[in-house]
């Protein structure tokens, strides 16, 4: 293992540290350790780390350090499925729980109390959260864990969200049903995009209340959220009665995340040459999937029909999950 670096590694050191690692991923990792310097002396440090933890305390750790710990890793390396597809789904959606569960935990007493949008405070917020996570589990026959506390309530649920999908790549072949005020039956990895997108999404409403910079997900995750939202928009021109049979729009999007995606404006409908030309930012693009732009401020750059361009914004709005 020493020969081919360090990739299996480095996402698992501090797991196999706390004897949190598998029997059979803790002596490849012992293994590697025995003859890596570098490895060795970072194991050094952390099983340092983990004495002084142990002293400090006077009761055994919570039971939720290990799964966060774990996440954390996940942070490192995709959580446990052959690279592909999948593994990209889950590998994105483990990462913006990972970066809630920190966010979450540095917040104070009083933060947790403060209103935002429209959620009577952040705990408000978890709690829509960790409820449309749950019925999400439901539909992949997956556990609703219980637990006490708004934070570890949603941690167990996401936690038993990135264990079952990336133990298990089958259940993302499944049916399930997006999160929002009007909730869409379509395939499991769609869900588990809108899972990643929704997290992310209300990281950022948390971080906005608490005064710090967003954080926006790399550009392949916001390419995943694009395509979810671009494949939503000819659904929601018709329940909004805007649809424009036999146009399409051209979306152009730049910066991470850029790319152009052509869209039919009316449901069953197929590309063809763009009657609009949408230019704006990726990221922008998925705030306003999100609601989190209004159409009428949203910076971009149009050509064609005002009257359509203004359609397909306002039915790009319509699609975040509050």
């Amino acid at each position: 293992m020493s020969g081919k670096g360090h990739p299996d590694v480095d996402g698992s050191l501090a797991a196999w540290a706390l004897d949190a690692c598998p029997a059979d991923e803790a002596s490849l990792i012992s293994a590697h350790v025995a003859d890596c310097a570098r490895c060795t002396a970072e194991a050094t440090r952390l099983h340092g780390t983990t004495t002084l933890l142990a002293v400090a305390a006077e009761e055994p750790p919570p039971a939720s350090l290990r799964p966060r710990l774990l996440t954390a890793a996940r942070r490192l390396r995709a959580p446990g499925v052959a690279v592909g597809t999948v593994a990209g789904l889950a590998d994105a959606y483990a990462a913006q729980v990972a970066l809630m569960d920190e966010l979450l935990m540095s917040l104070s007493p009083e933060l947790w109390r403060t209103p935002l949008q429209q959620y009577r405070s952040v705990r408000e917020l978890i709690d829509h959260l960790t409820g449309n996570d749950a019925r999400f589990a439901a539909d992949l026959g997956l556990p609703r864990p219980v637990r006490h506390g708004h934070h570890d309530a949603w941690h167990a649920q996401a936690q038993a969200l990135v264990q079952g999908v990336s133990g298990d790549v089958a259940l993302l072949d499944r049916e399930a049903s997006l999160a929002g005020a009007r909730p869409v039956r379509t395939s499991a990895r769609n869900a588990l995009v809108q899972r990643t997108f929704e997290t992310w999404t209300h990281a950022d409403d948390i971080r906005a209340v608490a005064g710090r910079p967003t954080v926006p997900p790399p550009a392949e995750h916001l390419r995943l959220i694009i395509d979810l939202g671009t494949g939503l928009l000819p659904r929601a021109l018709r329940v909004l009665g805007l649809e424009h049979p036999g146009s399409t729009a051209r979306l152009v999007l730049t910066g991470p995340g850029s790319g152009e995606w052509a869209v039919p404006l009316a449901l069953g409908g197929e590309p063809g040459l763009p009657d609009v030309t949408i230019t704006a930012v990726a990221e922008h693009f998925c705030r306003l999937l999100a609601g989190r732009h209004q159409p009428g401020n949203f910076p971009h750059r149009a050509e064609g029909d005002p009257a359509v361009v203004a359609d397909v914004l306002h039915a790009a709005s319509t699609l975040g999950c509050d």
